[in-house]
């Protein structure tokens, strides 16, 4: 259990914060996720100088797309960086009583907004989506990580075309493989990963979150919102080009590896079942691979959200990794993919408010729920 104090770091521009800067901050908020472009807000309080202008708007260091990193120090005694970021906007709220003004800085992470400037027309022949997206993250000095995808179109020399932004193309291309498309920090060396791929489900588990349960417990609420009717089984069809024959597409189940005793789609009978239009698929292959989308999406129908105390679970919680969580009774205890995380910091306190899917109920006799790394922190 970590009983040291949180310490954090800001970053404007490859440079610390200011003094009077960091004197005058008192609350960051950031959020990451999975399914979202990350954000963060810096909540500065104002004060007047003796010539009547704020103290923080003297010098106009927040200026459009400033890098800004964020990173927090906890129990282990290592900073680890949780947004790599760029200044979007400003809200500055002027108040007759005296302390009561206010400046909120907000920026976004790579997604939201370097891959988001420009709208570009852009054939991309012959490529799997794979390198499509190592290509496209590249551009921005973004470290790719891309999961193979089939490569298809490169056989049938089939051309993507790209008709929008870069981010938005690449969440096009990811869903239709059932993929994942997101950027945060590296936790060791603090540059920007981008990874297009499958949910990691099979990675060990990032940590055991604790709620009700004694001198172990860490999480300080937790709650389950279970859609039972949300799974569905996909039956697409679609045209081949050159014989004109009908293409079968058929996802009965969810492929990925089911999260607890009981699959979520499973347990519905008689079984849901949508049938896609419009799919884009250049085959039989990518039409199948649609369809599975579709059901492993549907699937991941129960959502978890709790608070983290920071210090107690003493490290930081990330998005894109699995997460064991114990206390929460016999169907809903068990493992976690973690979606999103909202951190919030100040000088006194750190939480970390998460939310989590997974597409199984019940527990399946194999979690493990030790912590090596709580002895550390």
């Amino acid at each position: 259990m970590a009983f040291l104090p949180t310490f954090y770091t800001v970053l404007v521009a490859f440079a610390p914060l200011p003094p009077p800067y960091l004197d005058a901050l008192r609350q960051i908020e950031v959020e990451t996720s999975t399914e979202r472009a990350g954000i963060f807000r810096l909540h500065f309080e104002l004060s007047q100088t003796a010539l009547g202008d704020w103290d923080v708007l003297q010098v106009d260091i927040f200026r459009p797309l400033v890098p800004i990193q964020v990173r927090v120090s906890t129990g282990t005694g290592l900073s680890e960086p949780i947004i790599n970021g760029y200044v979007k906007e400003a809200h500055l709220n002027n108040r007759s009583e005296p302390g009561k003004s206010t400046l909120d800085v907000v920026g976004m992470d790579a997604t939201g907004t370097l891959m988001h400037l420009q709208e570009k027309s852009m054939p991309w022949p012959n490529l799997p989506d794979s390198v499509i997206a190592t290509m496209i993250f590249g551009q921005y000095g973004i470290i790719p990580t891309a999961i193979p995808t089939p490569s298809a179109r490169v056989i049938l020399e089939t051309t993507t075309i790209q008709r929008t932004t870069d981010i938005r193309f690449l969440k096009q291309i990811a869903q239709r493989n059932s993929y994942e498309c997101y950027v945060q920090p590296d936790p060791i060396v603090g540059l920007d990963m981008g990874y297009f791929g499958p949910p990691r489900i099979l990675v060990p588990p990032q940590g055991v979150l604790s709620v009700n349960f004694g001198l172990s417990t860490n999480m300080e609420s937790f709650e389950v919102h279970y859609d039972m009717l949300q799974p569905t089984s996909a039956l697409a069809v679609a045209l081949d080009d050159a014989t004109k024959a009908p293409l079968p597409g058929i996802a009965p189940a969810a492929v990925e590896p089911p999260m607890g005793l009981e699959p979520a789609l499973l347990r519905i009978l008689p079984l849901p079942i949508v049938r896609p239009a419009g799919t884009d698929a250049a085959n039989a292959g990518e039409l199948m691979a649609t369809a599975l989308s579709i059901a492993n999406r549907s699937s991941r129908c129960i959502r978890g959200s709790g608070q983290v105390d920071g210090l107690q679970f003493g490290r930081v919680l990330r998005p894109g990794l699995p997460v064991l969580v114990r206390g929460a009774g016999r169907q809903h205890s068990g493992l976690y993919y973690v979606s999103q995380v909202t951190h919030t910091i100040s000088t006194d306190r750190y939480t970390q408010r998460f939310e989590a899917w997974r597409n199984a109920v019940g527990l399946t006799g194999a979690e493990v729920f030790i912590d090596p790394l709580a002895a550390i922190s």
